[in-house]
């Protein structure tokens, strides 16, 4: 891994989820380059990318493995607690 894609790993540990757009932003670097880092951390493995609506607009959102689990996470206790009240 090159130092630059470990760059853009740090960043999107120290926050939940950014757009593509924000995350080139947010490291000072150029979109197409981040882009291109992004597609191959998300074909390892090391991060994911989910499509989503904002402002009428098309975004990939970046997220790193671990927050995705812990939305997972939230999703699941937030159902448990629905069900729970629902008895």
């Amino acid at each position: 891994m090159t130092p630059r894609k470990g760059e853009l790993l740090e960043v999107v540990d120290r926050s939940p989820a950014l757009s593509i757009y924000a995350l080139a932003k947010e490291a000072g670097r150029n979109y197409r380059r981040v882009y291109d880092h992004v597609q191959e951390l998300a074909a390892a493995g090391l991060l994911t990318v989910r499509p989503e609506v904002r402002n009428g607009r098309r975004v990939s959102m970046v997220e790193g493995v671990v927050h995705q689990r812990l939305r997972r996470l939230d999703e699941l206790f937030a159902f448990k607690a629905e069900i729970d009240a629902a008895q």
